[in-house]
């Protein structure tokens, strides 16, 4: 996703949103000046923007579904060249940060398809498109440099596959935020963006564990 800053510590993010019982609420995120995720099934204050909406609420989403990326269209392999030119950096991350090298391959692949300056419409930034606080909270003073970003999205990964235990639960986290899983109760959250990012890496995972 896209840039990233300094060196600042996220504590959690947090979640005030809930489902109703038939079908999804709206759900509207507000990113305080700490880089702290809110939200809320209403418009609390100007702050807010709309998020998910319900299947009864026909307004676009104005955060054009958070994070929002390309992967929709990814075929594997893509961009073999620039995956063969970034190899030794990701091997290297994942031995540092005891991952497997097709493991943040496919988050790559997902994430930006080896573009190390892709930029998303939410602001996330190079080749992991780690969000601006989660580039400060690791360090990054170049999101689009391509050391800085596969470590930066190695350590992360590593952090999340602690704390949750699988893969699944890791990348939930990496796409909705480490509060939005815990708040579900350490599942992948019912937020259909998530559910397919999950099954997309998971996907890239295993082709790249069978080819790579």
């Amino acid at each position: 996703m896209h840039q990233i800053s300094a060196h600042i510590v996220i504590v959690f993010l947090l979640l005030s949103l809930a489902l109703v019982s038939k079908g999804w609420a709206d759900i509207y995120m507000y990113i305080d000046s700490d880089g702290n995720h809110h939200f809320a099934e209403r418009r609390v204050n100007k702050d807010y923007s709309l998020l998910l909406r319900s299947d009864s609420n026909k307004i676009p989403a104005t955060f054009k579904n958070w994070k929002e990326k390309s992967y929709n269209n990814i075929a594997v392999p893509r961009n073999k060249v620039l995956q063969n030119r970034y190899h030794p950096l990701i091997v290297n991350a994942a031995q540092k940060y005891q991952l497997e090298p097709e493991f943040l391959h496919a988050v790559i692949t997902a994430e930006s398809s080896y573009q190390r300056e892709a930029v998303s419409s939410a602001g996330a930034q190079g080749l992991m498109q780690l969000m601006p606080v989660t580039a400060e909270r690791f360090g990054v003073d170049d999101p689009f440099d391509p050391k800085q970003s596969i470590n930066a999205g190695a350590l992360y990964l590593n952090k999340l596959l602690k704390e949750f235990k699988t893969k699944q639960l890791a990348l939930a986290a990496y796409n909705a935020g480490e509060g939005t899983v815990r708040r579900y109760n350490r599942k992948i959250p019912p937020f259909p963006e998530t559910q397919k990012y999950v099954e997309k890496v998971m996907g890239f995972y295993w082709h790249y564990k069978a080819n790579m």
